[in-house]
């Protein structure tokens, strides 16, 4: 990897559950949105993390820091701006929480669900934007083809990754992708956070790998 690049989508909101929107919001008629489940406090944007494959404890609930205070879902139109206290589909006045043992501006809680930092532009690198370092447990590799697990790296390579990719500039998921391109070669690399997975395929997965729709936690 080149020193500079980041790997994060930048406030792009328009993948997941399609909404119509109709003239009467302002918007064009009968216009499709695809909004991804997004919250946005303090100046932090933040993607929901799949429920699925995590279940937040009580524990996990740490002292609330901000509440939602508008729902895009059911005014926006397309060209929205998110501001501090738009979500996607959580409800108005949902409060949104510390997550134990992470810092707010990489991970949140509201409703039962993980938020996690999807752009932050106070973040100069990416020890900045992930508040990962010495919660490493591992990495590993999977197929891009269908996801199925290919190998784990050694601790050492571990280790070598980690040092510099969190000494790489953020500079948005942008200005990567228009570096890399649409190259079919890819691997999904996940990395492991003790006591819990990472969330790679937006970390990762578009930019140095493929995009995957296969949330680890």
């Amino acid at each position: 990897m080149n020193k500079g690049l980041l790997f994060l989508s930048v406030l792009l909101i328009l993948s997941g559950c399609s909404l119509p929107m109709g003239g009467d919001r302002g918007c064009p008629p009968n216009t499709m949105i695809n909004w991804i489940d997004s919250v946005k406090i303090n100046d932090i944007q933040y993607f929901s993390l799949d429920q699925e494959n995590y279940q937040v404890k009580e524990g996990d609930i740490g002292k609330t820091i901000g509440e939602v205070s508008y729902r895009m879902a059911d005014k926006a139109c397309s060209d929205h701006k998110m501001r501090n206290g738009d979500a996607a589909f959580l409800d108005v006045e949902t409060e949104i929480h510390e997550f134990a043992g992470y810092k707010t501006d990489f991970r949140v809680i509201a409703d039962g669900t993980v938020y996690q930092v999807e752009h932050n532009e106070q973040a100069k690198t990416i020890a900045d934007l992930y508040d990962i370092k010495r919660k490493v447990a591992g990495m590993s590799l999977r197929s891009s083809y269908d996801g199925s697990y290919v190998m784990d790296l050694k601790e050492g390579h571990s280790e070598q990754f980690m040092e510099a990719f969190l000494a790489l500039d953020y500079v948005g998921f942008d200005e990567v992708y228009s570096k890399i391109g649409d190259d079919e070669d890819r691997v999904f690399l996940d990395i492991h956070l003790i006591g819990r997975f990472i969330d790679l395929d937006r970390l990762l997965g578009r930019s140095q790998y493929r995009e995957s729709r296969s949330y680890r936690q």
